[in-house]
């Protein structure tokens, strides 16, 4: 089975290189390695089965979860993920390349160790 955190490290590796396109990428494997990570921990953990289907929408229904959460650590989480999801869109869909707001990205590197450290809590489980 796939381990989406590959998909972080391979983030990790790619900030060393200082390309926009290794910029463009390196966000958008940071975000679908969380992704994924925190999106199989709903479906085997929480039992939310109906996120396994591949519908567009379901990474909106992945953040309705962990927002709607009495855990303190989704709701934390949905914040993270949706903010790794914004970057995530102006990466992948813009044309123009915001040199500043890449930097912005990669200067709260803080922030991606905190998701990284909160990433933990979900694939610890048991039943992840």
């Amino acid at each position: 089975m796939f381990d989406w955190y590959d998909f972080v490290l391979l983030g990790n590796m790619l900030c060393d290189i200082e390309t926009e396109e290794a910029m463009r990428t390196a966000i958008s494997r940071f975000y679908y390695g969380f992704f994924g990570i925190v999106r199989r921990y709903l479906i085997n953990v929480r039992h939310k089965f109906y996120l396994s289907d591949s519908d567009v929408n379901v990474h909106g229904y992945v953040l309705n979860e962990l927002k709607r959460s009495n855990d303190s650590t989704e709701p934390e989480m949905s914040k993270i993920l949706n903010k790794l999801r914004i970057f995530r869109n102006h990466a992948d869909y813009d044309e123009e390349y915001d040199k500043e707001f890449f930097d912005d990205f990669f200067e709260k590197e803080i922030q991606l160790n905190s998701a990284i450290d909160i990433v933990g809590y979900f694939k610890n489980h048991p039943n992840y």
